[in-house]
C-alpha cells in the first residue's frame, strides 16, 4: 500500500504564487507536481522562441533572422509543446536546490496536465535513505590463515611446464596425459542406430582435465584410433532421458610437459631469472601475495556482511539498478568472446545480479555514513602509502587524485576498511584447503 504524506510549498516569483506538492511514498520515492501560471510559463517559453530562432529560416528571411512574433504566430504552440519537458526539468531542478534534495538517479517526467490556469508538471524521484549507522566497533572477524607450501609451489611448476607441453601423435591411450580427438554420431532412441540426416558432432578432450565427464572419460582410458563406442551423455534433469552417441576416435596425441630445468627458466622469463631456484622462489613469493590479498578479502567481506545483515534499512532501486548495469557490464567484459555474450542485456540477467547489487549498494551507504561518523579523509600519507603499492611515484599520485574523484574514493573506501579492521576482534583460523 502507498502511503502518502503531502507536503506544500508556496513560492513567489515575479508576483506569482508558485505551487510545489510533494508527497511522500513508501521506501525512498517521492512524487512532486509542479504548479506553473501562464506567468511562470512565460520566460520559459521566450527563452524556447529565442533558441528556435537561430534554426529556423522561411522565405524572405534568412537563417536565424526570422522575427519572434512571425515564429510565434507560424510555429508558437509546437514549440512551446516541445518545450514542456525541458521546463519540467529546470523548474524539479531549481525545487531540488532551493529545497537541498539530494536525487538519486534519473527523475521521471509522469505527467503533465494543462488547465486554463498554466502547467502542472508530475515528477517522481528517489532520494537517499536516512541511514542510523549502528555499531561498528568491536566485529568479531575471522583471519583465514595458511602458509604456502612445497607442494603448492611443485603444483605451480607442473602446471607451467603442462601449459608449455609439445605433443606427440599416438595410436593409443595409456594414462590421462593424452588429447583425444573424436566424431559424435546421436542414436536414435527407438533403434539405437545413428539418427538419419544428422550431423556428426567433432570433439577433443584432455583426458586430465577434471571437467571431463567421468563416463567420456573412462570409455576412453584405454582408446585407440579408430575405436568405437556408445557413450551416454549426462543431463541436467534427473528425470530426462540422456541422449546415447556412437562415439569414433579420429586422433590421440600424448601431452609431453615440458621439463623444468634451468634453460626453460631463462627462456620464459627473458634471463631475468638463471635458475630453478630462482623461480621457485619467485613463485613461493606470488603465491604467499595471492593468500594474503585472499585473506584480506575474506576479512573484508566478513565485516561488510556483518553490517549489511545487521542494518535495516531501504535502497533507493535506482541506486541497486546502476550497480545491476555495473555487474552486468563487468560480466561481458569477462566473458567477452563467447557465443551469444553480445545478445544478452542486464535486464534479462537482473534476477540473477540484483541480490549482489543489493548488498553492494547498502555497503556503500553504510560505508559513507561510517567515513561520516569516524571524520575519514585523505591525508598525504595515504596518498604516499598507495603511491608505494601501485609503483608510482608520490607526485604522480597526488596530481591523479586531485583530477580523479573517483580514485579519491576508493583511497578514501580503503581507508575506511582499515579502520573497522582495527577495530574488529580478529580470530586466526586455518584456512579451507582445495
Amino acid at each position: 500500500m502507498t502511503l502518502r504524506f503531502p507536503h506544500n510549498y508556496g513560492l513567489h516569483r515575479n508576483g506569482a504564487f508558485l505551487e510545489r506538492t510533494v508527497t511522500t511514498h513508501e521506501d525512498c520515492k517521492r512524487e512532486v507536481r509542479i504548479q506553473l501560471t501562464e506567468a511562470d510559463l512565460k520566460p520559459h517559453y521566450e527563452e524556447a522562441y529565442r533558441q528556435a530562432q537561430a534554426g529556423i529560416s522561411l522565405p524572405g528571411f534568412r537563417k536565424g533572422k526570422v522575427p519572434i512574433s512571425v515564429i510565434k504566430q507560424r510555429m508558437g504552440r509546437q514549440i512551446e509543446q516541445e518545450a514542456l519537458e525541458s521546463i519540467a526539468d529546470a523548474e524539479f531542478r531549481s525545487f531540488a536546490t532551493q529545497e537541498d534534495i539530494h536525487v538519486v538517479g534519473h527523475p521521471a517526467l509522469t505527467d503533465v496536465q494543462k488547465s486554463s490556469d498554466g502547467v502542472a508538471f508530475v515528477i517522481e524521484y528517489e532520494v537517499m535513505p536516512s541511514v542510523e549507522i549502528g555499531n561498528y566497533r568491536g566485529l568479531v572477524v575471522d583471519r583465514p590463515i595458511r602458509e604456502v607450501t612445497e607442494e603448492d609451489v611443485q603444483q605451480e611448476i607442473d602446471r607451467l611446464c603442462l601449459r608449455l607441453a609439445t605433443f606427440e601423435p599416438a595410436e593409443k591411450v595409456t594414462d590421462t596425459m593424452y588429447i583425444v580427438a573424436f566424431t559424435m554420431h546421436e542414436l536414435d532412441k527407438e533403434t539405437s542406430m545413428p539418427m538419419i540426416g544428422a550431423e556428426a558432432k567433432e570433439d577433443k578432450v584432455f583426458l586430465d582435465d577434471d571437467d571431463v565427464d567421468m563416463h567420456l572419460r573412462n570409455s576412453l582410458s584405454d582408446a585407440t584410433v579408430g575405436a568405437t563406442f556408445t557413450y551416454v551423455a549426462e543431463t541436467e534433469d534427473a528425470n530426462a532421458q540422456p541422449p546415447s552417441y556412437r562415439v569414433t576416435v579420429t586422433e590421440i596425441q600424448k601431452v609431453v610437459p615440458a621439463e623444468f630445468t634451468n634453460a626453460l627458466v631463462q627462456r620464459i622469463t627473458n634471463d631475468q631469472m638463471n635458475t630453478t631456484e630462482e623461480l621457485r622462489e619467485d613463485i613461493h613469493k606470488q603465491l604467499t601475495a595471492y593468500m594474503e590479498r585472499a585473506q584480506r578479502e575474506s576479512m573484508e567481506n566478513q565485516v561488510v556482511n556483518q553490517l549489511v545483515q545487521s542494518h535495516d534499512f531501504p535502497v533507493p532501486e535506482s541506486l541497486v539498478h546502476a550497480v545491476v548495469h555495473q555487474l552486468f557490464d563487468d560480466f561481458k567484459k569477462r566473458n567477452e568472446g563467447v557465443p551469444g555474450i553480445d545478445k544478452l542485456n542486464a535486464h534479462e540477467l537482473e534476477h540473477e545480479f540484483r541480490p549482489a547489487a543489493e548488498r553492494i549498494a547498502k555497503w556503500e551507504l553504510l560505508r559513507q555514513e561510517i567515513i561520516r561518523a569516524e571524520n575519514l579523509t585523505v591525508e598525504d600519507a595515504d596518498v604516499e602509502e598507495a603511491a608505494a603499492r601501485y609503483g608510482i611515484g608520490a607526485d604522480q599520485m597526488r596530481m591523479a587524485v586531485k583530477q580523479n574523484r573517483n580514485l579519491n574514493d576508493t583511497l578514501l573506501s580503503e581507508k575506511a576498511m582499515k579502520v573497522l579492521l582495527d577495530y574488529a576482534i580478529i580470530n586466526d583460523v586455518a584456512a579451507p584447503t582445495n
